[in-house]
C-alpha cells in the first residue's frame, strides 16, 4: 500500500469517527430536547391546571359567600351561624390558594387542591343544609311565638274579663254584705222589739217568810228570825203575742243589803239581759205552760240559813226582760 493511500485511509477513519461522534451529539441534543419540551408541557399543563383550579376556588368562594349572605335576616342567631361558617370556609380558602399559588405546586398538590375543593363544595352543601334545617325550626319558633302570643292575647283578655267579672262580683257580694247586714241588723231589731212586745208581764209580785211546824204545817211569819224560808208569788198578764208553750221566770230576791240571794246548789245561776247583754245573777228559776192567760206563780226558797230583818225586792225577768218588781219586809 502507497503512502498516498494510507493517508487517505486515516482520514477516512478520523472523519467516521468523528461522524460518529457528532450524530451521538445530535442524538443526545434532541433526546435531552424531546425531554426538555415534554417537561415544559407538562409544567405548563399543571401551571393551566392550577390557573384553573384558583379560578375555580375564587369562583367557588364567591358563590358560597353570597349564597350565605343571601340566607342572612334578622334572626341573630341564624346570622351568627353564618358568620361562623363563613370563617371556616374563608380558612379553607386559604390553605387551598396556599397549595395552588406557590407555582411549584406538585401533581400531588394539585389533586390535593382539587379534592379540598371538593370538599369545599360538599361542606358548602352541608351549611345551606344546616341553615336550612335552622331557618326553618326558626320558622317553628316564630309561629309558635306568634302563637304564644295570641294565646297571650287572649289570655291576658279572658283574665281582664275574669278580673272585672271578679270587681263586679265583688261589688254586688260587698252590696249584698251590706244588704245582709242591714237585713240582719232590721231583723235583730225586729226581733228585739218582737221579743220585748212577747214578754210576759206579770203583776202583784209578793213575798213572805214562812216557817214549818212539827206538825208539818206551814204558817207565814213577819219576823226574821223566825222565818226559814220565804214564798215569791207573781201572777201573770195575757199576752197573745206570746207563743203558747214554756215559758222561763227568772226570779231575783235581793236582801236588804242589795245582794242577790243564790245558790247553785238550789238552782241559781246566771242569765244574760236582751238589751244590755249584761250578767246577771238570779235566786230561781220558775217553769210554767203559758197560753196567754192569767196565772198565779209561786216558788218557795229555803237557803238552809237565816233571814236578816229589812226590805226584800224582787225583780222577775221574762225572756231577757224585766216582766215585774216587787218587795216584802221581814221585821
Amino acid at each position: 500500500m502507497s503512502t498516498n493511500e494510507e493517508s487517505m485511509q486515516k482520514r477516512v477513519t478520523g472523519m467516521g469517527i468523528i461522524i460518529a461522534l457528532l450524530l451521538g451529539v445530535i442524538t443526545f441534543l434532541l433526546v435531552n430536547r424531546n425531554s426538555q419540551t415534554e417537561v415544559i408541557s407538562q409544567q405548563a399543563t399543571e401551571l393551566n391546571d392550577a390557573e384553573m383550579l384558583k379560578e375555580d376556588l375564587q369562583n367557588q368562594y364567591e358563590e358560597v359567600m353570597n349564597s350565605l349572605d343571601e340566607q342572612k335576616g334578622e334572626n341573630e342567631e341564624l346570622n351568627a351561624v353564618i358568620e361562623t361558617q363563613k370563617t371556616d370556609l374563608e380558612a379553607r380558602r386559604k390553605k387551598i390558594s396556599v397549595l395552588v399559588n406557590s407555582g411549584k405546586a406538585t401533581k400531588q398538590e394539585l389533586n390535593n387542591a382539587r379534592l379540598e375543593i371538593d370538599n369545599f363544595k360538599t361542606q358548602l352543601g352541608r351549611y345551606l343544609a344546616e341553615l336550612d334545617a335552622v331557618k326553618e325550626q326558626n320558622q317553628i319558633l316564630t309561629r309558635e311565638k306568634m302563637q304564644l302570643a295570641e294565646e297571650k292575647k287572649v289570655l291576658q283578655t279572658n283574665v281582664e274579663s275574669e278580673r272585672m267579672n271578679v270587681e263586679n262580683l265583688n261589688s254586688e257580694k260587698a252590696m249584698l254584705v251590706g244588704l245582709k247586714e242591714n237585713l240582719e241588723e232590721k231583723n235583730s231589731m225586729l226581733n228585739k222589739k218582737v221579743n220585748y212586745a212577747s214578754v210576759v208581764r206579770v203583776t202583784e209580785v209578793t213575798g213572805m217568810g214562812l216557817k214549818t211546824r212539827n206538825s208539818g204545817k206551814t204558817v207565814q211569819k213577819s219576823l226574821a228570825k223566825n222565818a226559814e224560808k220565804v214564798r215569791i208569788c207573781f201572777n201573770t198578764t195575757e199576752n197573745e203575742i206570746a207563743p203558747g208553750g214554756n215559758e222561763a221566770f227568772y226570779i231575783r230576791v235581793i236582801n236588804p243589803i242589795g245582794e242577790t240571794m243564790a245558790i247553785e246548789e238550789l238552782g241559781s245561776g246566771v242569765f244574760t239581759t236582751t238589751k244590755t247583754k249584761e250578767k246577771v245573777r238570779y235566786t230561781q228559776r220558775a217553769d210554767i205552760e203559758y197560753n196567754a192567760a192569767k196565772e198565779n206563780v209561786c216558788i218557795n226558797w229555803e237557803p238552809n240559813t237565816s233571814f236578816s230583818p229589812g226590805i226584800y225586792e224582787v225583780e222577775v225577768y221574762n225572756k231577757g226582760f224585766m216582766a215585774g218588781t216587787g218587795s216584802f219586809q221581814l221585821k
